[in-house]
């Protein structure tokens, strides 16, 4: 009898711990160009909890201890710096997606990229090049069409991508240059990929979270097929192999 009951409670551990590992919570740092995927992640991973922000920022939060499980970061830098100071797990450090960068225009009809440099044209917005991946592919773009010495007196700067967005739906731009995730159902034209460095997108397992297998197992599903999918809907490029 004793030997059935502990084959039987062998059995049960087995099916039990990898579904409670699955099931923990994790509290996931997000870029904030990734803030209209969140209910998609959601389906694939159903305990989450995001915490949305620029991505200097989070990188500064985690450096202070922020108890965060897993970085998604839009700047692939901030995940290396972090992996070198042993605040991520160098190991966990993958590119998840690679991102695209949109233009909307205030009338929300298709326009030349160099009518930026128009006269008519008197506010630019963009996020910050010296904080976002995407602000210096918005600056490296203009400089690719030739026109930045007559944009750059136009520009203004957000902190991030959704907040360059925001500026530019309250009404006081004429132009955004932003992640293509967010301009999704709206009149948006891609930048060509080429005109810009690539927007390597990366994220890690952060070295203090009590949830390394689970936020691990998050990370493997981002980059598997379900998770490139969820990416691909939203504008996202697919990592190079």
């Amino acid at each position: 009898m004793s030997r059935i009951l502990s084959s039987s409670l062998l059995l049960f551990l087995s099916i039990s711990v990898p579904l409670c590992v699955a099931q923990q919570t994790l509290t996931v740092a997000t870029a904030a160009d990734l803030a209209p995927l969140q209910p998609d992640l959601l389906k694939l991973y159903p305990h989450l909890r995001f915490v949305t922000s620029a991505s200097a920022i989070l990188m500064q939060q985690i450096e202070n201890g922020a108890p965060y499980d897993v970085f998604l970061s839009a700047n692939a830098a901030y995940v290396d710096q972090l992996a070198q100071k042993r605040k991520i797990e160098p190991d966990s450090v993958v590119v998840y997606a690679v991102g695209r960068l949109g233009l909307l225009w205030r009338d929300g009809k298709p326009r030349e990229f160099k009518d930026l440099a128009d006269p008519a044209v008197r506010l630019v917005i963009f996020a910050n090049p010296k904080l976002a991946p995407y602000g210096l592919a918005a600056r490296q773009s203009i400089e690719h069409a030739g026109i930045w010495g007559k944009v750059e007196s136009k520009i203004v700067y957000a902190e991030n991508v959704r907040q360059a967005l925001e500026i530019f739906e309250s009404g006081n731009g004429d132009a955004v240059l932003t992640s293509a995730s967010l301009l999704q159902g709206k009149p948006a034209q891609l930048v060509p990929n080429d005109w810009h460095a690539p927007i390597e997108q990366k994220a890690g397992v952060v070295s203090a979270s009590p949830n390394q297998t689970a936020a691990r197992g998050f990370l493997k599903q981002l980059t598997g097929p379900a998770g490139q999918a969820v990416f691909a809907r939203h504008g996202f490029a697919r990592p190079a192999p």
